[in-house]
């Protein structure tokens, strides 16, 4: 099934402008690049030629595949800030979807890095379009500005190896940077943006997890650095009935002496309550001696979705559901599908999973032509990977 919105043609070129590009990459000593932005630029950003902001909202994801959730991370930041008397209406907001090629700790069964970008590309184009027509709040009729959206790559797994890696391309400046500077030089006009890391609770604990830091004593002293310039903005999202491993890993290991002020033992990391009372126990200082100072919590916000839109959405249950062969429930999960990015989203998913498949076993052996793998298989299997 084809949607009228979709031009398959299109995305076909543009998957493989990304193909080679990701090769480009791999054989590059880069470690971060800008592959495409939304609108797109007339030419590529350098050092030379930098995307100048003086903040960047960055959303580090395998976008395997995006969802409602990936965009109301970025969508409920931006509203945040635009309705505070302070950034309101300041600059357009740039956002970076930031793609890693390697994970730390995650198994290398993806969806062909190609189409991930591609379908980042599909979710940039959809948030932009809600940024046009939706008030800040039920009081106000003002707009939020529509976001620049570019899509990055990085080689580095680690989450504080990505934002240096982004500060040392120089790719990005703050506004009046001094040219003869180096990027993170340490000097007060070297430039370096602001990076505003966008996550769910479930990466903020990841974040602050000795585990990812072997190589320092004590192992959180690694994120010093970043969090010298840059913030993290966690959303609290709640899913009693299903809570995430990295959830229930939490909850068995973290220190139970400070991170709540009662004698009621350690917070519940699956309740709203329990969210909040982990930051406010980093506040007084639940995790220093692992290294992680205490001031460093107001580096730390924490936000709400209360839309509803994302309640119960996830990549893992989209996948789930293709595996499955509901197809409702992929549209249901998936973006926007009031407007015509949200609907080029879904189509591509369908029609790409399919044509692929179809791909392969066309292309195969005479064994492989024999099979007749069903829809639903050729779809969850070929495209999302098992």
């Amino acid at each position: 099934m084809s949607s009228p919105d979709l031009d398959m043609h299109a995305l076909q070129r543009l998957r493989s402008q990304f193909s080679q590009a990701l090769k480009d990459f791999a054989s590059s000593s880069s470690s971060f690049r800008i592959l495409h932005s939304v609108p797109t630029r007339a030419t590529a950003p350098t050092s030379s030629d930098p995307i100048v902001t003086k903040t960047l909202y960055l959303l580090d994801s395998s976008f395997n595949p995006p969802s409602k959730a990936h965009t109301s991370l970025v969508k409920t930041a931006l509203k945040s800030q635009d309705a505070s008397p302070q950034t309101k209406h300041q600059t357009t907001p740039r956002v970076l979807f930031l793609l890693a090629t390697v994970n730390a700790d995650k198994k290398p069964k993806p969806a062909d890095f190609e189409d991930r970008l591609v379908m980042m590309t599909l979710a940039a184009e959809d948030l932009r379009s809600g940024f046009t027509r939706e008030p800040i709040s039920a009081d106000s009729t003002a707009e939020t500005p529509a976001p620049i959206i570019d899509i990055g790559i990085t080689k580095e797994p680690y989450f504080v190896d990505k934002a240096a890696a982004i500060d040392a391309s120089g790719i990005y400046r703050s506004p009046g940077y001094s040219t003869s500077s180096t990027p993170s030089s340490g000097a007060a006009d070297d430039g370096v943006v602001e990076q505003i890391h966008l996550t769910g609770f479930d990466t903020l604990l990841r974040i602050f997890a000795p585990k990812y830091y072997p190589n320092n004593h004590p192992p959180l002293s690694a994120l010093e650095p970043f969090l010298r310039r840059h913030r993290l903005r966690a959303t609290i999202r709640v899913d009693p009935n299903s809570p995430s491993q990295n959830l229930k890993d939490a909850q068995k290991t973290q220190p139970d002496s400070k991170l709540t002020a009662s004698s009621e033992g350690p917070p519940d990391l699956t309740t709203i309550a329990g969210q909040e009372a982990y930051l406010e126990g980093i506040k007084n200082g639940a995790l220093e001696k692992d290294g992680l100072k205490r001031e460093w919590a107001e580096r730390v916000e924490l936000g709400w979705d209360d839309s509803g839109e994302t309640d119960g959405v996830s990549s893992t249950k989209i996948r789930n559901a293709m595996k499955d062969g509901n197809w409702d429930e992929v549209e249901g999960l998936s973006l926007r599908l009031d407007d015509a990015g949200g609907k080029r989203y879904f189509h591509y998913i369908n029609d790409e999973s399919h044509s692929k498949a179809k791909g392969i076993c066309d292309h195969g052996n005479s064994k492989t032509k024999k099979l007749k793998p069903s829809r639903v298989e050729l779809r969850s299997t070929h495209f999302f990977g098992t």
